[in-house]
């Protein structure tokens, strides 16, 4: 079944045999992120997020949360995918997230915040978004889709979690992924604004960055020290704003 036409998807297909994902172990949401969103790439589960945690070595500790935010890019960037550890709380980062899925990249996101407020509480990969439209109850909505390899529940993950009868005919209409975040929802859920774009290489991650993106720059010493360890670098985006984004 198609998804509905005011669905944008990464993967074009509801068929679960496109979407090959895997659930998490206990904080395992850096590692398994990766490895989800390398197999949606190339829809197959080639990718095992115990492999991944296994290549995390020491620096997967379960007990103080998993792994710091920069081991997803390096993850991503081992087995020869291109990624950047990025930053979108200075621009707006719904333009960004928007182009990506519409080129079809995948976006690791984190959500909430951690134990000491310095990375996002939990890793997903952002594989949708919606148009706005309305339900069969009028109301309107607007939407985006991701893979949470914990939801509904650790150990619980079913790609007809968020399939849902949006137009009353008894019928559960297919969405992208297993978890659904209504568009407000999602700016008060993504405080850090850390992102992890994941293309089939670096030279297509390099190109896209340069026509589209220009980093926003911290003091020279701070910016050396802090950007690749804490916070990622600050992108502002210059590329092309559709008349719906703009609106």
């Amino acid at each position: 079944m198609p998804f509905p036409r005011y669905v944008h998807s990464v993967v074009g297909s509801s068929d679960t045999v496109a979407w090959p994902i895997e659930a998490q172990g206990v904080n395992e949401c850096g590692c398994t992120s990766a490895s989800n969103a390398l197999n949606l790439l190339v829809r197959d589960l080639r990718f095992r997020k115990d492999d991944f945690v296994r290549q995390a070595g020491l620096l997967f500790q379960p007990r103080l949360g998993g792994t710091p935010s920069p081991m997803t890019g390096w993850l991503i960037r081992r087995h020869g995918f291109g990624t950047h550890f990025g930053n979108l709380s200075r621009t707006d980062y719904e333009l960004v997230l928007r182009d990506l899925i519409d080129r079809g990249v995948p976006a690791i996101v984190e959500i909430g915040l951690d134990p000491v407020n310095m990375y996002g509480g939990h890793s997903i990969v952002l594989v949708g978004y919606s148009d706005p439209y309305r339900d069969h109850a009028g109301q309107l909505r607007e939407e985006y889709y991701f893979v949470d390899a914990q939801y509904p529940a650790l150990g619980q993950v079913s790609l007809a979690t968020n399939d849902v009868d949006v137009d009353g005919d008894d019928v559960a209409e297919p969405f992208p992924g297993n978890r659904t975040i209504a568009r407000h929802e999602l700016r008060e859920l993504y405080p850090k604004k850390i992102y992890y774009p994941v293309f089939p290489t670096q030279a297509d991650h390099d190109a896209w960055y340069r026509q589209n993106l220009r980093p926003d720059p911290a003091p020279p010493l701070l910016g050396w020290l802090l950007g690749p360890l804490l916070t990622g670098s600050y992108d502002v985006w210059i590329g092309p704003r559709s008349a719906a984004q703009a609106a």
